[in-house]
């Protein structure tokens, strides 16, 4: 828990299905094209891959989410990949991308895990920035996906 003026900001993990509902709201300024319903089979689908939904609440509001897993490939080994990053629009800059990624950043060494990644939207050019000029990301590579 951090104190900061009178607003005490938390990080914690959304266990419930009461918590996933509330987080709903902000998960769907980045997964626009999800439903409630399909947002809950999802996450039940990838819970037993490892994934993990972490909020920052404002007090008691839901302003940050990060969904993420630890993964281990042969060019990244042991890292920490970041699915959904996303801070709810009405709440944007105002550090809480940045105190939410320290925090996925701590979680991934607590693991032994040698880097995070992530992939961000081509369109996404004020993401790009922040990743890169803010949290000194690198950019190492495309994404590519056939629809099939």
């Amino acid at each position: 828990m951090i104190l900061i003026s009178s607003t005490v900001y938390t990080i914690k993990p959304i266990e419930s299905p009461g918590e996933l509902e509330d987080s709903f709201t902000v998960m769907s300024q980045l997964r626009t094209h999800l439903t409630l319903d399909g947002y809950r089979e999802l996450v039940a689908a990838m819970r037993p891959q490892g994934y993990e939904l972490y909020a920052l609440y404002a007090d008691d509001t839901i302003v940050s989410l990060a969904g993420i897993e630890v993964r281990v490939n042969l060019y990244l080994e042991k890292h920490v990949f970041i699915h959904d990053l996303v801070t709810c629009a009405n709440h944007r800059s105002n550090g809480y991308g940045e105190m939410l990624l320290h925090f996925v950043h701590e979680y991934a060494r607590d693991r032994g895990a040698k880097y995070v990644a992530l992939e961000s939207g081509l369109a996404r050019t004020e993401a790009h920035r922040f990743y890169k000029e803010k949290m000194d990301y690198a950019i190492t590579s495309y994404s590519f996906r056939k629809q099939l």
